[in-house]
């Protein structure tokens, strides 16, 4: 859009080159697109200075980037994230004052420059407004959309991953993992809990466990709340001996960690881990056979880890 809007572009007083290009630039922003702000940027420029590297297309280009820049320092004004007309007003003044600077520099500061700077100015302002007066609504359904989303794949009570995206997390990792590590977690005796302490206590605990799992894992790690007190992790390309010291170290470290209740009594918790390991494409059935090995950690007396070992599965 930006290369079209340079060839309708017209020349004025055979200098300064008046056309719209930074109009694409405004959309980009106000939507927060950061790396389509300068891959578009980039683009532009290149197409620029094939019409001659001369003044006039140095200025232009650096404009553009300056834009991008002043656009990006907008998003860190808290005072407009949330008032998306605000937001825009502001995306429009800062490109008009640039591209106003630009072709009153570009032209050499004459008159006849100066006069090109504020019809340009005259005729975007309006048109870049309006481009983000359509657009809020459509930003706004993007918005909620994107939040359904986030809210319907998320266990709000530990913020893990929710039953529903654990499922959907399986088939992403089948594609792009060959290898796989499925840990089933149970809290031991977490029914003692809730009975002894209430379940407002219960449910804190539930909240840090699920911070010690983020710290004990790495970011890529796929963690869910897939029971009430039974987790499971996900954790692609490890070998056998590696995921044992994973799910050891968080078995240790609960073990060994104080959870303060509401009123800040501490208590100490276990937990026992089943553990499958082996191809992506076995996920479903690892799945199974980790559940398996944590009903045995269980049965075995609980705080403790097991791992399947059949050769079917294990590599």
């Amino acid at each position: 859009m930006g290369i079209f809007l340079i060839t309708q572009g017209v020349v004025f007083d055979d200098v300064v080159k008046i056309d719209f290009r930074f109009l694409v630039l405004i959309l980009l922003g106000f939507y927060r697109l950061v790396s389509p702000l300068f891959i578009t940027a980039t683009i532009i420029s290149v197409y620029r200075f094939s019409y001659g590297i001369d003044f006039p297309s140095i200025v232009s280009c650096i404009s553009l980037f300056l834009i991008v820049l002043g656009i990006l320092a907008t998003y860190n004004i808290v005072s407009l994230e949330k008032r998306l007309f605000q937001f825009g007003l502001t995306l429009n003044v800062l490109t008009c004052f640039i591209i106003g600077v630009a072709i009153y520099t570009s032209g050499e500061f004459s008159e006849n420059a100066a006069y090109a700077a504020l019809l340009v100015i005259m005729i975007s302002f309006p048109i870049g407004l309006l481009i983000t007066v359509l657009n809020i609504d459509l930003y706004l359904i993007h918005h909620r959309v994107k939040e359904y989303k986030i809210s319907a794949e998320t266990d709000h009570l530990t913020g893990l991953a929710n039953r529903r995206a654990w499922e959907m997390q399986m088939k992403k990792v089948k594609e792009h993992y060959a290898m796989c590590n499925v840990l089933i977690i149970d809290i031991d005796y977490f029914k003692q809990i809730n009975d002894q302490y209430g379940h407002a206590n219960g449910d804190e605990i539930l909240k840090q466990f699920a911070e010690l799992l983020h710290r004990e894992t790495r970011e890529h790690d796929i963690k869910a709340r897939i029971g009430g007190e039974e987790f499971g992790i996900l954790i692609p390309m490890l070998s056998q001996i590696e995921v044992i010291k994973v799910a050891e170290r968080i078995r240790s470290g609960i073990s060994k960690h104080e959870f303060k209740l509401l009123d800040q009594q501490t208590i100490h918790i276990s937990v026992s881990i089943g553990i499958a390991n082996g191809k992506s494409e076995h996920l479903r059935e690892m799945v199974h056979l980790a559940d398996d090995c944590l009903y045995q950690a269980k049965n075995s007396g609980r705080n403790r880890t097991h791992i399947h070992e059949s050769v079917e599965y294990v590599q």
